[in-house]
């Protein structure tokens, strides 16, 4: 079980969570809705442990290896889609996810020359490069049409857990999530 305990994260004047406690399981699909600027991505950060807030714990994510997918894609737009990939595990690994996304074809295109989507895929495929045990997406379907965004929904449900932040509800059928928690 994750478990977020007395969270407290101020941005200046601006508080987004005040002494927050909830949990959520460290297993299967948990997707986080609620209006922009509810703290969603924030909560991932914090997650992430990229964020230090200004009191609480998170538990339940000790000694697990965390990959992050972002709401935009952030590659090396000087590499490949397939080098983009490999920094974090092999060529073999990148091409075989690349086919999952089915970018295949793109592996040797710089990172530049790939459309918005195309470069969105390419970031998912290279946070499953790096981790299954616990994948935060902050919107991962942005810039995708209906059949990518069925292809990369099913790459997600590989994860061993997979913590997805979304504003469409269409995204909660297409998920199955074992939780969803309104902020």
């Amino acid at each position: 079980m994750i478990q977020i305990k007395d969270l407290t994260v101020r941005f200046g004047e601006k508080t987004v969570f005040e002494n927050a406690s909830f949990s959520m399981p460290d297993k299967g699909i948990i997707l986080l809705s609620g209006v922009s600027g509810i703290g969603k991505t924030t909560l991932l950060r914090v997650l992430a442990k990229t964020l230090k807030p200004q009191s609480g714990v998170v538990t339940g994510l000790e000694l697990r290896k965390i990959s992050f997918v972002f709401q935009e894609p952030r590659l090396l737009e000087w590499r490949t889609a397939a080098e983009n990939i490999a920094l974090v595990s092999n060529t073999e690994n990148a091409l075989r996810l690349l086919s999952l996304v089915e970018l295949e074809e793109e592996a040797n295109s710089l990172a530049r020359n790939l459309s918005g989507g195309q470069k969105q895929r390419v970031s998912i495929a290279r946070a499953f490069a790096f981790s299954k045990d616990v994948v935060l997406l902050d919107e991962p379907f942005s810039g995708l049409d209906e059949q990518n965004r069925r292809r990369c929904a099913d790459l997600i449900r590989t994860a061993n857990c997979a913590i997805v932040v979304s504003h469409d509800p269409s995204d909660e059928a297409l998920l199955r999530p074992e939780k969803k928690i309104l902020l």
